[in-house]
């Protein structure tokens, strides 16, 4: 395997990585007494606390940071970054979970989409047919389309969390998209901006969540099992964070490491060496993850359609890693052989120069 070959099977490793944290974020909140948009923060600026303590033990590290030229992509890649977390999770107060998961999930197609349009990133059938294997795997994982037909509830109640859903894909469609500019910068720089200001983001909507949606609650839970009340209704609490309970804090830190900083670290990393399809077709992962959590922590079973789901995004995701890689091991091949005629080349005007020279 060459560089180029390499170069891709690391990005795919991180992405593979990354969404596989991510995943364990639903199964992290159950046992965290606070609303979810503000576990979205502290997933953020947690990165931001330990990439900055990172930053401070290795030389040059703040040099580089104040000597990369900002942009303006740098800004809304990290923006979005925020967004598409602190979004999602409001979103769920507000419509169903599936309504949800899928309207998120929508992300990646835009990024495909707009990197093919604006940044001339070509998609071939195979990719095309892996991202396509992915999303109805997601469909079926996310219980969007079962045996009895699709669950997608378009009641009229669920309009505005169907839209905060919806704008939370669309998020996380243009993270992805912004984050394929600006490859020249290093990447750890470029994490440390996206906590930055991924943490502004969602301090901004912590703000409007309480002032003008309703005022910040949790949900209560026994053993990370929601509660309802006799009506069928969820069960909640006003929520102070000076009044949250210890083991609350201890779940959230872990969470912000785990979910946050090493997640959207690596994602941040992947985006750098894959394309935005390629990207997508890795980026389900993360339903197979909560989905496994939910059996082994909870017993949540998994029904048939969500175990075809799940088989159908690992395919996706192998094949585009196959084929990616495969077209990258080529790619090189041909770099290496035209690195090779252009040194024989110069070696011979060499010879030849100094063939002269002698005579």
């Amino acid at each position: 395997m060459n560089q180029q070959a390499k170069y891709k099977l690391i990005g795919f490793v991180m992405m593979f990585a990354s969404s596989s944290l991510m995943g364990g974020i639903g199964a992290f909140t159950r046992f965290i007494d606070a609303p979810g948009d503000f576990v979205s923060f502290w997933r953020n600026f947690a990165g931001l606390i330990a990439l900055s303590i990172i930053f401070c033990f290795i030389g040059g590290s703040w040099k580089k940071l104040k000597e990369t030229r900002f942009s303006g992509m740098m800004l809304l890649s990290g923006v979005f970054l925020g967004l598409l977390s602190g979004l999602y999770c409001l979103s769920t107060q507000y419509t169903t979970l599936a309504n949800a998961s899928f309207l998120i999930y929508t992300g990646p197609i835009y990024s495909t989409i707009l990197a093919a349009i604006f940044l001339k990133e070509k998609l071939n059938i195979k990719s095309i047919l892996c991202i396509i294997a992915v999303v109805i795997g997601m469909l079926f994982i996310v219980g969007i389309v079962t045996p009895d037909g699709l669950t997608l509830d378009l009641d009229p109640k669920y309009t505005f969390g169907n839209a905060i859903a919806f704008a939370s894909g669309v998020a996380y469609g243009l993270y992805l998209f912004f984050s394929r500019y600006r490859e020249d910068c290093d990447s750890n720089v470029r994490s440390w901006w996206n906590f930055l200001f991924g943490s502004l983001a969602i301090v901004v909507l912590l703000i409007w969540h309480h002032f003008f949606l309703q005022p910040l609650s949790y949900t209560e839970k026994v053993n990370g099992v929601t509660q309802f009340d006799a009506s069928g209704q969820i069960i909640t609490h006003a929520w102070n964070m000076f009044t949250m309970p210890g083991s609350s804090w201890v779940v959230l830190i872990a969470a912000a490491l785990i979910t946050g900083f090493g997640a959207f670290y690596l994602l941040t990393h992947a985006t750098k060496r894959l394309k935005a399809g390629e990207l997508a077709a890795i980026s389900y992962q993360e339903t197979i993850m909560a989905s496994l959590l939910g059996l082994f922590m909870f017993g949540e079973t998994m029904t048939a359609f969500q175990i075809i789901g799940g088989a159908l995004i690992i395919i996706g995701g192998v094949a585009q890693i196959f084929f990616s890689t495969a077209a990258a091991s080529k790619q090189g091949e041909k770099m290496e052989k035209e690195e090779e005629i252009r040194e024989n080349l110069e070696a011979r005007l060499d010879e030849e120069q100094a063939r002269e020279a002698l005579n």
